[in-house]
């Protein structure tokens, strides 16, 4: 086997012609051109937006189920208050303690100034008829910063009912009492309706 050589310009040493070729690949095929590096780089941003988007929507459910776990835990304890008020009695000591006419439920007021006002009968001999005056018992349901809230203007108590109350919308129809309640945290809104008979 013979191999040509010829003599390098930058010296006294000879190459032959298909080991400066295999040195040339050799060095050509050490690092990335920069256009590789581009296309590398632009799908790598690419990855990343479809990533960061994905997670950013397995994150979203997580938060909407924590913000109607909460909405729900308000109406039901708005639910349960009204019930209570709502189901015959007063429930602070005055009707629990008392006899069958004692603080019974005997009506309700619509001022219209988004205010239910409920009258439990009292006194020594109960009349049976709400007279919205002592020794009645008067219940007065109200939205105030975001809340309803519950004042007992006899015993002059007030007790937060539920949290992230938006609006309370009271009307009367066929005899029976509407109260839609509408409750919102962040962006999810809940909306419940409680119809009532007459006492």
């Amino acid at each position: 086997m013979t191999h040509n050589r010829r003599r390098s310009t930058h010296g006294s040493r000879t190459t032959a012609p298909s080991s400066l070729a295999r040195q040339w690949q050799r060095a050509r095929c050490a690092g990335f051109t920069l256009v590789e590096a581009t296309v590398v780089s632009a799908l790598m941003t690419v990855l990343a937006v479809v990533l960061s988007s994905a997670w950013a929507g397995l994150g979203r459910p997580a938060v909407n189920v924590i913000a109607r776990a909460r909405l729900l835990a308000q109406m039901n304890l708005a639910v349960d208050c009204l019930a209570r008020d709502l189901g015959g009695s007063l429930g602070d000591a005055a009707g629990r303690l008392g006899g069958k006419q004692q603080a019974a439920f005997v009506g309700w007021l619509l001022p219209g100034n988004g205010q239910l006002w409920l009258c439990f009968d009292g006194g020594a001999a109960p009349n049976g008829l709400p007279d919205w005056a002592p020794p009645d018992n008067v219940v007065v349901y109200m939205l105030q910063g975001g809340s309803l809230v519950r004042w007992n203007q006899s015993s002059d108590t007030t007790f937060t009912v539920a949290r992230n109350a938006a609006a309370m919308d009271l009307s009367l129809a066929g005899g029976q009492l509407r109260i839609q309640l509408t409750f919102q945290f962040r962006d999810v809104a809940r909306t419940c309706t409680f119809i009532a008979s007459p006492p």
